[in-house]
């Protein structure tokens, strides 16, 4: 079914990597150097995401164009302290070929519901600054730029933004 988004089981572990990984290559390229995105290792992400899995305290979705998932997100609850949220969207990411199709939309929607089964009211997300794209995805979903902040990742020092919505019923899909 084109289209389908379902919440994520552990067997899916290897195809969140595959797209965690292409997608960090295509979407960060110009942002990150190209030795660290050439080094992430689908293995090492999808121990991560089967330990996500297992563990069950975060949402997973993902998204699949026929058997094939292109794309997926994961939220829970606000990691780093954040005044006034409760909830995060922590990952979004889909392969660039499916980009474009309303994956987006719908992950959110995914994780939105998600954040409710949890007893969350609101979110916020961080994305890369120079990430123009993501930053207009999430305008048009109704998030405020809330501020930003320094990041390292691998040997580069960048800034981060991030986006709210104080309450999830502000979210526009």
């Amino acid at each position: 079914m084109v289209g389908l988004v379902r919440p994520a089981v552990v067997e899916d572990a290897a195809a969140i990597a595959d797209v965690h990984v292409a997608s960090w290559r295509t979407t960060y390229s110009g942002l990150l150097p190209e030795d660290f995105l050439g080094s992430l290792d689908e293995a090492g992400y999808e121990g991560r995401w089967r330990r996500i899995l297992e563990d069950g305290s975060s949402r997973v979705y993902v998204a699949a164009d026929g058997p094939d998932i292109v794309g997926f997100a994961s939220g829970g609850r606000e990691r780093a302290g954040e005044s006034g949220y409760e909830g995060e969207l922590y990952a979004i990411y889909i392969l660039r070929d499916s980009q474009g199709r309303g994956h987006g939309r719908r992950l959110v929607q995914a994780v939105v519901g998600g954040l409710r089964e949890l007893a969350l009211r609101d979110m916020v997300v961080w994305v890369l600054r120079e990430n123009a794209g993501a930053r207009k995805f999430y305008e048009r979903l109704g998030g405020v730029y809330i501020r930003t902040q320094p990041i390292t990742i691998g040997s580069s020092s960048l800034q981060e933004a991030s986006y709210g919505w104080r309450s999830l019923d502000d979210v526009r899909y």
